[in-house]
């Protein structure tokens, strides 16, 4: 059993998910983050530029990176060098903890965006080609993330650390982001439908497909992992499916009782049109066949909004 954790980006939309879900299960969890604030489940707290102020920690524990500079949705373009020089130096953070105190497991939160533009399925048994440039407008954030899996063979490989990276697709549930501007595209369509309207909006094409995982089948896989030792690999976590952004509406009015109309630009087509991946890796190595339906995992999660937007007011 592992007897403690450390996870950077504790005050994260993860984070706090994985704090909560592995309160518990495991004796130690110490949340790391950029002013060391409070975190639900955890047992310590520690700020980012503190990390010395940790007590010692047992060899066998893991370090989890789930730190990441956000896109944020009102400066898009302005906060992309930000996103990919943040990102890099959490990484290096990250390594250089584990090296000074002799830790030897990670496990880091990646992402799809590692993927050459142009794919329609990315696949995880194939290796990710440098060479070839990430999509342009999350080339930025995909060039942090392939820096970070660049990072991990190379600390297995001097300094015998052992990290799994796991490719995030698109994952969403409570804990998450309460300000529409500043959210991604589920939490914001979470909260366009909560809002009073005579119809729901989809600005954009509603044709795009993602691949949305729920934010408990991310903890549960988190958590098995824990018990890996000496492995790195890196292996998509989504759930193997894609829902159109029509279909995503669709759920969330149907969940709601709601009969409003969908508004789209059905000519409005930005970014990529259909991102699908493979997870027969993560299936293979975690035994976890079953991923919750895209109306399993929103239930809780409008629920969750519901009340957290109606404390606010």
């Amino acid at each position: 059993m592992v007897e403690a954790v450390v996870i950077f980006g504790a005050t994260g939309f993860i984070g706090r998910n994985l704090a909560a879900w592995l309160s518990g299960k495991i004796p130690r969890i110490v949340a790391v983050s950029p002013g060391g604030a409070l975190v639900n489940g955890a047992t310590e707290w520690v700020a980012m530029d503190r990390l010395d102020d940790i007590r010692p920690l047992p060899a066998e524990a893991v370090v989890i990176n789930l730190a990441a500079q956000r896109y944020d949705a009102s400066r898009f373009e302005m906060a992309q060098s930000d996103v990919l020089t943040t990102n890099v130096e959490i990484a290096n953070a990250v390594y250089r903890f584990c090296i000074n105190r002799g830790l030897r497991e990670v496990r880091a939160a990646s992402s799809v965006a590692v993927y050459e533009a142009g794919l329609v399925v990315m696949d995880d048994r194939r290796p990710v080609d440098l060479n070839l440039a990430p999509n342009r407008n999350e080339a930025f954030y995909g060039w942090s993330k392939r820096w970070g899996e660049i990072l991990a063979d190379l600390h297995q490989d001097r300094f015998g650390v052992s990290t799994i990276s796991f490719r995030l697709s698109n994952p969403y549930g409570p804990r998450d982001s309460l300000d529409p501007a500043h959210a991604h595209v589920l939490p914001a369509f979470v909260m366009r439908a909560l809002a009073p309207s005579d119809a729901f909006v989809i600005k954009g094409s509603p044709k795009i497909e993602r691949d949305f995982i729920f934010i408990d089948d991310v903890c549960e896989i988190f958590e098995i992992s824990l018990g890996w030792v000496g492995k790195t690999a890196a292996m998509n976590l989504c759930a193997g499916r894609t829902n159109t952004l029509h279909e995503l509406a669709e759920t969330i009015l149907s969940i709601l009782g709601e009969e409003r109309p969908i508004i789209a630009n059905e000519e409005s087509l930005q970014g990529v049109a259909a991102r699908r991946s493979t997870n027969a890796s993560v299936i293979e190595a975690t035994g976890k066949s079953s991923f919750a339906s895209l109306r399993e995992g929103l239930t809780p999660t409008l629920a969750w909004y519901r009340d957290a937007l109606a404390s606010r007011n």
